[in-house]
């Protein structure tokens, strides 16, 4: 069966001569990795990293990697390496990704929030987020989509994080707190990361 799904190419890297693999997120699948034959033609510079592209393939094949028969660009997020810090902030994100996400699973707002984190890395966003804010909105969104985040202990801290996630998702301005929050924030998803044995 022809599947047809969004893909934001996190990782790639060559295969044999003139082939591709890539890896990345799929709202539809979560972790996803494809195969590009003949790289070199037309849709080699369509699947950069950072790209959101729109992918055909045969979802009933064999194995672990589907194999692209159309390859198109939605979004170019490539100002992310307009500046290091970004960049770096970038790669550190699809390595969490990558590292973490479940194959085969659908993940529509971890997905819908790494759009919202790329675009403000590459400058699109008006509402700029600072990078410690990204890291913080990419992992409450990890979270709470696979039922790892834990209600706030209170109603406002509940409130809070609900709100967090929805920004992330909709790309919208970041509920109000002391700049101070957003170390403390960081610092407790990192441990909740490391009580579930997950990588950061």
């Amino acid at each position: 069966m022809i599947a047809t799904t969004s893909v934001i190419i996190l990782d790639k890297h060559p295969c044999r001569e003139s082939a591709l693999v890539l890896r990345g997120i799929s709202p539809d699948y979560g972790k996803i990795a494809l195969m590009l034959h003949r790289a070199e033609s037309a849709a080699g510079p369509a699947v950069d990293k950072f790209r959101e592209v729109e992918v055909e393939f045969k979802d009933d094949a064999p194995g672990d990697i589907f194999t692209a028969d159309r390859i198109e660009t939605l979004t170019d997020f490539s100002g992310v390496a307009d500046a290091v810090k970004n960049f770096a902030m970038a790669e550190r994100i699809a390595n969490f990704l990558l590292k973490n996400l479940p194959d085969n699973l659908p993940q529509p707002y971890t997905y819908d929030t790494l759009r919202s984190v790329l675009s403000q890395l590459a400058g699109n966003a008006e509402n700029a987020w600072t990078l410690e804010q990204c890291a913080v909105v990419i992992k409450c969104a990890y979270l709470y989509e696979n039922g790892l985040l834990p209600e706030g202990s209170t109603p406002q801290q509940a409130e809070f994080l609900e709100n967090l996630v929805a920004a992330g998702i909709d790309n919208s301005d970041l509920p109000r707190c002391a700049e101070s929050y957003w170390h403390q924030l960081n610092l407790w998803l990192n441990n909740l990361l490391d009580y579930q044995h997950l990588a950061r």
